[in-house]
C-alpha cells in the first residue's frame, strides 16, 4: 500500500488544479475552450491515480526483484522516493522562495510579480520561443528511447524482466517530470510570490502566450500517451513519436517557411498548409522509425506492408486532427495521443497485430 504515497500527492495536485480551475473561471479572457482544456488536463491528471498502481502491479508481472524479493516491492519504493520526492523537493523549493520574498519585499514588484513576468514575457515572445518549444517537444523520445536501450543492455543481468523494468522506469520518469511543470503552474497561477526565478525561467522558454492564464500543455501531453504504456510497445511507441515529435515537425515546418499559407482562413486559423505537410510526412516517418525501434528491441514482428499502411493511416489521422484543432481550439497535445491510441487499437486488430 505503500504505492498511496503517489496516489495521494496526485490527488492533493487535482485539488488544487481544481481549485485553480474555480478560482478563474469567470475571467473573461478565458474561453471556453481553455477551460475544455482545463478540465481534460484535470481528468487525465486524476486518471493516473488510478493506473498508476496498475503499472505496479502489471509490470512486477511476479518478476523477482534485484534488491527486494519481488520487482513488485522495488517499483513500490523507487517509484515513491523518486515520484514524492522530486514533488516534495519543489514544494521546499517554492517555500524557499516565498521566504525570500518576505525578507525582501522588492522582489513581489520585480522579479516575483506575475504580471511584470507576464509582460516581460510577451515583449520577448516570437517565433524563436516557439521553434525552441517545439524542440523540447522531443525530448521526452529521447529519454524513453534512451531508457529502453540502456535496460536492453541490461538484458544479461536482467533477464526476461528487463522490458517490464524500462516500462515503470519510464512511467516513473513521465509522472515525475509531468508533476514537476503542475507543481510549477499551480505556483505560478495562484501565488507568483511562492515561484523561484529558475522555475520562472523554465516557463518563460516552455511556455506560449496562449497559456498565461491556464496550465501549460507540458504535463497533459505526458498523461495523454502514458496510459498506452498497458498495451504493446509499437502502439505507445507511435503514440509518443507523433506526440512529440511528428507535432512538433509539423509546428516548425509551418514556422520555418518562408511563404505560409494559412489554413483554413475563415476560422482565423494560426496553421499553415506547409505545417500540415510536414506534419503528414512526420507522422509517416515516425510510424516507421517507432515499429523498426520496437523490433530492433524484439518488441515488434510487423510485416513490413502492414508497417506502410499503418503509417499512411497514421499520418491522414494526423492531418484530421490538424484539421479539426484548427477550427476547435482544443489542445492537440492530448487530443493527438488519445485519437491516435485509440484508432491504433482499432485497427491492429484487423490486421492480427496483438495489441497487448
Amino acid at each position: 500500500m505503500f504505492y498511496l504515497l503517489v496516489v495521494m500527492v496526485d490527488f492533493i495536485i487535482v485539488g488544487l488544479m481544481g481549485y485553480c480551475i474555480f478560482r478563474t473561471w469567470d475571467r473573461t479572457e478565458k474561453t471556453i475552450f481553455k477551460k475544455v482544456n482545463e478540465i481534460v488536463h484535470t481528468i487525465l491528471t486524476l486518471a493516473v491515480g488510478f493506473y498508476y498502481p496498475l503499472f505496479i502491479y502489471q509490470f512486477g508481472n511476479y518478476h523477482s526483484g534485484i534488491l527486494f524479493s519481488t520487482a513488485i516491492e522495488e517499483f513500490t519504493f523507487f517509484g515513491n522516493i523518486i515520484i514524492v520526492g522530486i514533488a516534495v523537493i519543489m514544494v521546499l523549493w517554492a517555500l524557499s522562495a516565498k521566504v525570500r520574498t518576505i525578507r525582501n519585499p522588492n522582489l513581489l514588484k520585480t522579479k516575483n510579480n506575475y504580471e511584470l513576468f507576464c509582460e516581460d514575457f510577451l515583449e520577448h515572445y516570437g517565433e524563436t520561443n516557439k521553434v525552441r518549444r517545439k524542440y523540447i517537444h522531443t525530448i521526452p523520445f529521447g529519454v524513453v528511447g534512451l531508457i529502453v536501450i540502456i535496460c536492453y543492455l541490461l538484458n544479461p543481468f536482467l533477464g526476461s524482466k528487463w522490458f517490464d523494468y524500462a516500462r515503470f522506469t519510464i512511467a516513473v520518469v513521465g509522472i515525475s517530470f509531468a508533476f514537476t511543470f503542475l507543481i510549477g503552474d499551480l505556483v505560478r497561477l495562484l501565488d507568483f510570490s511562492f515561484m523561484p526565478h529558475i522555475v520562472a525561467g523554465w516557463f518563460n522558454k516552455a511556455m506560449t502566450s496562449d497559456e498565461i492564464d491556464t496550465f501549460t500543455s507540458t504535463s497533459v501531453m505526458v498523461f495523454g500517451f502514458g496510459p498506452f504504456l498497458f498495451f504493446s510497445f509499437p502502439i505507445f511507441l507511435i503514440v509518443l513519436l507523433i506526440t512529440a515529435v511528428a507535432d512538433a515537425f509539423a509546428s516548425i515546418f509551418g514556422l520555418v517557411a518562408k511563404n505560409r499559407h494559412y489554413f483554413p482562413k475563415g476560422a482565423d486559423s494560426k496553421k499553415t498548409i506547409e505545417g500540415y505537410i510536414g506534419g503528414v510526412i512526420s507522422t509517416f516517418l515516425c510510424t516507421l522509425f517507432g515499429v523498426f525501434f520496437a523490433w530492433v528491441v524484439g518488441q515488434a514482428n510487423w510485416s513490413l506492408w502492414i508497417t506502410f499502411i499503418i503509417a499512411g493511416i497514421m499520418a491522414l489521422l494526423f492531418l484530421g486532427i490538424d484539421l479539426t484543432t484548427s477550427i476547435i481550439r482544443l489542445q492537440d497535445n492530448y487530443i493527438n495521443p488519445l485519437i491516435t491510441g485509440a484508432v491504433l487499437l482499432v485497427i491492429l486488430p484487423l490486421f492480427n497485430i496483438p495489441i497487448i
